[in-house]
């Protein structure tokens, strides 16, 4: 894209709120900035920051549990926690530092990563002597908003709602491509947990394997749907709300602490299939679980979130569902995953998920 250009957004679907609006502005090496609203809007763009060179993306597979790992050496490079300033995430005028989002204002934004772990077009495998393939695959940054200092808690159910109705454009998008098995939309939170910028924002990772323990949660669902009647079944004691589009609660099988789930009442394999006043509804437990991890201790709680859809082949039966694993425990204390829990998967929780529906529920 030239630098000082002027783009104008066309309204392709609808969403949850009215129309959405979407603009796609070419930045070049195979990179899309896709710039989500929900009214029309003309955007002032900007040559932004140029690509990386993600040369060497591959995966090699553990000879003993099979599991695939990616290997990335850009990922070494990438920005490291600068100033608000100097964020690469937001807007960006003639005067102010070059961002990847080299526009001069913008609602939500998904474009491709420049220290990406996977890639469209990833080059030649390593002959090693372990197992290798491709790192075929694709990363993206889901920017939330142009407000550096705003998070998902505090973005609003009305940004939250159109965060959704983007999602439920880019991903079928995504799968188009025959070798993508499985997509992840996610959002590291938190310093805490690791995060590069602290400008609110998510990711998207599709990927051409399906890990493990990801087809063993779909495969769940093969003799049934254990996330069917929830509101029936949950007790009421682990509930933080409900409304007719799904239930935001503290699940009895929590593995950290202050875990949340949000399950919509029907199932559907991603949220591309939600109606859209459900999408609005959806969109209200998502912040309100958001806004309920950050009251429980006063302080933006650290998490990793999760949405989980679909993997290909499991359309039929799965059950789409949003997860957000918190990792304080305490006012002071943190919950890291130490040896058992790294090693073996068996967690250890010292909060029982009770006390903790309780504490988010202001008790």
């Amino acid at each position: 894209m030239p630098a000082d250009q002027r783009v104008e957004s066309s309204s392709p679907v609808a969403g949850a709120d009215g129309a959405l609006h979407l603009a796609i502005i070419d930045r070049g090496a195979g990179r899309r900035l896709r710039l989500f609203s929900r009214g029309a809007r003309s955007y002032r763009c900007y040559a932004g920051l140029p690509p990386v060179t993600g040369a060497g993306v591959h995966l090699r597979q553990h000879p003993l549990t099979g599991e695939w790992i990616a290997y990335s050496a850009a990922r070494q490079g990438r920005t490291m926690l600068p100033s608000a300033h100097d964020c690469p995430l937001c807007p960006m005028t003639a005067a102010a530092p070059v961002t990847d989002v080299p526009v001069d204002d913008y609602e939500v934004a998904i474009f491709s990563n420049r220290f990406a772990a996977l890639l469209p077009d990833p080059g030649p495998v390593p002959e090693l002597d372990v197992a290798t393939r491709s790192g075929h695959g694709l990363c993206e940054v889901i920017s939330y908003s142009a407000d550096h200092d705003a998070s998902f808690a505090s973005i609003g159910d009305d940004r939250i709602a159109l965060l959704i109705d983007a999602l439920a454009v880019r991903l079928p998008e995504i799968m188009q491509d025959p070798d993508i098995t499985w997509v992840l939309p996610f959002e590291n939170r938190g310093r805490e947990i690791g995060v590069t910028l602290d400008h609110p924002h998510g990711q998207i990772y599709a990927l051409s394997h399906l890990p493990g323990n990801i087809r063993r949660m779909a495969e769940g669902f093969r003799d049934g749907n254990p996330l069917a009647g929830l509101s029936a079944r949950i007790p009421d004691a682990l509930k933080l709300a409900e409304n007719d589009a799904g239930l935001a609660f503290v699940p009895p099988w929590a593995r950290y602490p202050f875990e949340v789930w949000v399950v919509p009442h029907l199932a559907m394999p991603d949220m591309r299939h939600m109606e859209m006043a459900a999408r609005r509804d959806f969109a209200g437990l998502l912040g309100l679980a958001a806004r309920k991890l950050d009251a429980v201790f006063a302080a933006r709680m650290p998490y990793s979130f999760g949405w989980q859809v679909a993997p290909r082949g499991y359309e039929d039966i799965f059950h789409f569902h949003c997860v957000f694993q918190p990792l304080r425990r305490a006012q002071d204390k943190m919950k890291f995953l130490a040896s058992v829990e790294q090693f073996t998967g068996f967690f250890l929780v010292d909060l029982p998920p009770e006390k903790a529906a309780e504490m988010l529920n202001g008790g």
